[in-house]
């Protein structure tokens, strides 16, 4: 099942209020995760979905949407979804792989740094969690450009010129596996895209 079936899935079981509590979440934001109040209102459950999904990709709308069941403490529904999306992954996954062992294998990075350099743009969009990638960086760029980081006003700033500072192929890789650790199913997404 796609993850935006297992979402939409997973919102239908909310009844109106809950839904309208979750949409308020989503505008007032967790952990970087912010969608304007405009783009929500009035939305129905697989629009709210399919704006989730362009604003922040399949894997951060899933954590997204994992974030706030449990800020409204609905654990269970939390447990179900997590497993679903764990079954997603899994299958897509399994997918590529059958796939790479036909004819059709994609041409994958050969590096971390060759990595950095193909998916900038959609890091730049996708990357959610940018402070804990810029901590791990922290030593190897100085504090200074960490400053410069942190004080920029949105995750995509923030990337952006996390990415600017990485000018040397070391640097990429020690960002991608740092990209790995933190956003690890975007990494897979990225590196399954082709």
């Amino acid at each position: 099942m796609a993850v935006h079936d297992i979402l939409l899935e997973c919102l239908d079981e909310l009844d109106s209020k809950e839904m309208d509590l979750f949409k308020w979440h989503l505008t007032r934001g967790i952990d970087d995760f912010k969608i304007p109040k405009s783009r929500l209102e009035n939305k129905l459950s697989f629009e709210v979905v399919g704006c989730m999904i362009e604003h922040y990709l399949s894997d951060g709308a899933g954590k997204l949407t994992l974030l706030i069941l449990e800020k409204m403490k609905m654990m269970d529904l939390a447990e179900k979804l997590r497993k679903n999306l764990g079954h997603s992954m899994d299958t897509l996954q399994s997918k590529h792989n059958t796939e790479a062992g036909t004819s059709q294998k994609q041409e994958r990075c050969k590096s971390g740094a060759e990595f950095v350099d193909k998916h900038r743009t959609e890091m730049i969009r996708a990357v959610s969690l940018v402070k804990p990638i810029a901590d791990d960086m922290k030593l190897l760029i100085g504090n200074e450009k960490y400053q410069i980081i942190l004080k920029s006003d949105t995750t995509h700033e923030q990337m952006r010129k996390l990415l600017d500072f990485l000018t040397v192929d070391r640097l990429k890789e020690e960002f991608y596996q740092s990209l790995k650790e933190h956003e690890k199913f975007l990494v897979e997404d990225l590196e399954h895209s082709g």
